[in-house]
């Protein structure tokens, strides 16, 4: 099921005002789609306008550009803590990782908040990264199964 988001949602979702939304879709920067009467916006429209480009697409997408080839993809989606200060320190922990230890030519970490509950992480790369990087998330990310 596709999400949309009013020009409020939106707004509050890239922390600017409801004019600068309007400026936007004025300047052709953003697009959207007006159902009776209000615009409304996919994850794809905001993906447009903030320059994030969807890796699953991309991965596909490049698939033949010797330039851009990624072996593999893992794709997880994971659980957040309850608290807001552990999401945050898991957010933290990824990133740091990925920076100190996985961070290279040819490998790209995605990290988007999809729900108040779950983020995705998408890894692409050489077949060794993704594995590593991957098994290093589920040891460290996921909470412990009792």
């Amino acid at each position: 099921m596709t999400t949309y988001w009013t020009i409020e949602d939106l707004a509050k979702k890239l922390r600017v005002t409801t004019r600068t939304i309007r400026n936007y879709l004025k300047s052709g920067e953003l697009t959207g789609h007006k159902v009776g009467g209000q615009w409304r916006f996919t994850q794809d429209d905001i993906r447009h306008l903030t320059g994030f480009e969807n890796p699953i697409t991309a991965f596909s997408e490049h698939s033949t550009d010797p330039d851009e080839f990624q072996e593999s993809m893992l794709v997880l989606h994971i659980p957040l803590p309850a608290e807001e200060s552990e999401s945050e320190k898991l957010r933290n922990r990824l990133l740091e990782q990925y920076n100190e230890v996985y961070s290279g030519s040819n490998r790209k970490f995605y990290y988007e908040v999809l729900t108040s509950d779950h983020v995705r992480v998408v890894l692409t790369g050489s077949r060794k990264y993704v594995l590593n990087f991957g098994s290093w998330i589920e040891t460290n990310a996921y909470p412990v199964a009792e």
